[in-house]
């Protein structure tokens, strides 16, 4: 892994290196969480440090957990030379498919803010599962809760009896609105993403294999819903959550970064 600093394992650094805000492990008592932390690597990521980067041979070395700070996700998605993304806030893991024998291909991690991670064997965490029931169910229900918004975000019609967009196509609309977003503090000084400059519809459809009218009307749903607000020539988010939650609910179908990674 590049570039990060290690705190090691086992280290006692007090409430900084707890495991009590990971929410898979809600259900665990404090005397298990201590234990787990001690079985941990732990490591400081600095904003804009590279994380992971499995092309260049470096895997995560097992599941992480992200204590501190946030990280973004990028794998290549289809054809074109598409990258797909994915964020991971303070409280979610990353990395654990590979327990199941989903490998880790072509993933870069990039840290999105200062942060600490803690980084579990696999082997380990796979016997955390088999042992511990609360987080064996906890993370069963993270991953129906994103196959339940999969059924929310089906297509809903328009007139004419077209769709906005195909789910697939407003995915990829989604995450690359994201993707061109930069954080930004807001003119009531609430934290927002804004893209400075947002551009051409033409230019996202061909980025994303779909049309312009495809991708006006599905921004125009954004700003009529809250989530964006137009600021020539730009566009503001305003409800970070929401564009994210609208990115997720379909990316396993077209680009396999479905769930925690």
């Amino acid at each position: 892994m590049a570039g990060a600093m290690r705190s090691g394992k086992g280290v006692s650094a007090g409430a900084e290196h707890s495991l009590s805000g990971i929410r898979i492990f809600a259900g665990l008592a404090p005397r298990e969480l201590a234990l787990l932390a001690a079985e941990c690597d732990w490591r400081t990521i600095a904003r804009d440090e590279i994380v992971v980067n499995t092309a260049q041979g470096a895997d995560p070395g097992g599941v992480m957990f992200v204590v501190s700070g946030a990280v973004r996700m990028a794998r290549a998605a289809g054809p074109a030379g598409r990258i797909a993304y994915k964020d991971v806030d303070a409280g979610d893991q990353f990395g654990e498919m590979s327990v199941f024998g989903i490998a880790e291909a072509d993933l870069t991690v990039i840290a999105r803010e200062d942060g600490l991670v803690a980084i579990l064997d696999e082997k380990r965490f796979a016997e955390l599962l088999a042992r511990e029931e609360s987080v064996s169910r906890a993370l069963l229900c993270q991953y129906a809760r994103l196959l339940r918004g999969q059924e929310a975000m089906s297509p809903s019609p328009v007139s004419g009896g077209e769709t906005a967009m195909d789910g697939t196509s407003a995915q990829r609309l989604y995450t690359e609105l994201l993707a061109l977003a930069e954080p930004h503090s807001g003119k009531d000084g609430a934290d927002t993403l804004l893209i400075a400059r947002l551009p051409r519809h033409r230019v996202l459809a061909d980025r994303i294999s779909t049309t312009e009218e495809a991708v006006a009307r599905a921004i125009a749903g954004l700003v009529r819903s809250g989530v964006a607000e137009r600021d020539y020539p730009g566009l503001v988010i305003k409800d970070e959550a929401a564009l994210r939650s609208l990115a997720g609910a379909r990316q396993g179908q077209d680009d396999d970064m479905q769930g925690p990674a």
